[in-house]
């Protein structure tokens, strides 16, 4: 993957440049200044981070990258993060958005959320300015829909590649899932380069989510209780909790969700285990009063991903497979409360 950072030469840009590297294993990080246009070299660039806040040159930059290549995924890091700027971003074709004083793991994490195919708002447009922050939103849709590919080009089985790629399984993930050798994944995703005319993994999965057809998989997916592992190391890395560890009590406040890497954990009000790929603590962060509805205790060392209410529901706004499946498990879980309240 080769990181492509346009920003005025000083310690802001080597500091963040060194900070672009932990986005990936192998990530090559280059720099350049606005003045010299670098990607109209014809090197081939994986993301392109903008210094938003020299908004005539990264307004240009961002079009110019955008009309040359539009699959590119592009981020923007601003000082002021406020809905008009961000519009006349998202216009650009610019689909990340991140404020200066948002911290290394939130860059790491929007980079990879692009690199996905996803798209990245600030918390406050959420939440401040959620009026302002949906008709960003339906922007950016309105530009993708006028750089549509043609899907009937790709035959199911690479779209079913192409939906578990787009949202961050391996080879070897979407090779056990499909019952198919990683070998046969390659050469499907090798069609499917070509056929998007891309050139990287991270191109094709924006090209996926301008695809129909691949966003009709991926919400089968969801609502089949397939969620990828992926969607949830954007935020966090693995926590390890000893056995009998109470992770939450009954009426705490909700203030995180969690996924069971492995182990298991007990629900003791409602005597229900959980285990490994399961995630809790979904009901609590839509509950009226953000409460939690039972206790959580560890039956065993238990490992697993603890992501922030925020990061959560961020999530949630943005990745309509990720919604769904929340909304999926919900109904799934409230359904299964009703049936042992009848016996």
């Amino acid at each position: 993957m080769l990181i492509l950072f346009i920003a005025p030469a000083g310690l802001f840009r080597d500091g963040v440049a060194r900070l672009l590297g932990d986005v990936a294993d192998g990530a090559e990080v280059k720099c350049a200044d606005y003045a010299l246009s670098p990607i109209e070299s014809g090197q081939t660039v994986d993301i392109l981070v903008l210094d938003g806040d020299y908004l005539p040159e990264a307004l240009t930059t961002a079009s110019a990258s955008h009309h040359g290549a539009p699959n590119r995924p592009m981020l923007a890091l601003l000082t002021s993060v406020d809905p008009q700027t961000v519009e006349q971003f998202i216009s650009a074709g610019v689909a990340g958005h991140l404020g200066k004083s948002e911290s290394s793991n939130a860059l790491v994490g929007a980079l990879r959320l692009l690199a996905a195919g996803g798209r990245y708002l600030p918390s406050a447009i959420h939440w401040s300015a959620a009026t302002a922050a949906t008709a960003s939103i339906d922007a950016l849709q309105r530009s993708a829909v006028a750089a549509d590919p043609d899907p009937h080009f790709l035959t199911p089985r690479q779209l079913q590649v192409l939906a578990l790629a787009a949202r961050g399984d391996s080879n070897k993930s979407i090779a056990r899932q499909l019952n198919i050798t990683e070998g046969t994944v390659k050469v499907h995703l090798y069609t499917v380069y070509k056929a998007l005319k891309v050139g990287s993994r991270g191109q094709a999965s924006v090209a996926a989510a301008r695809l129909q057809k691949v966003g009709d998989v991926q919400l089968h997916q969801a609502l089949d209780g397939q969620l990828s592992i992926s969607r949830l190391l954007a935020y966090t890395t693995p926590t390890r909790f000893q056995s009998g560890h109470v992770l939450f009590h009954k009426d705490d406040r909700s203030d995180a969700l969690y996924y069971v890497v492995r182990g298991t954990v007990m629900l003791e009000e409602i005597c229900t285990e959980v285990g490994q790929g399961a995630i809790l603590g979904e009901i609590g962060l839509f509950s009226p009063d953000h409460r939690r509805t039972c206790t959580a205790r560890c039956k065993c060392e238990c490992e697993l991903l603890v992501v922030s209410a925020t990061d959560a529901m961020r999530l949630y706004y943005q990745d309509p497979e990720f919604a769904t499946y929340l909304i999926h498990l919900i109904t799934r879980r409230l359904e299964a409360d009703k049936l042992r309240t009848r016996c």
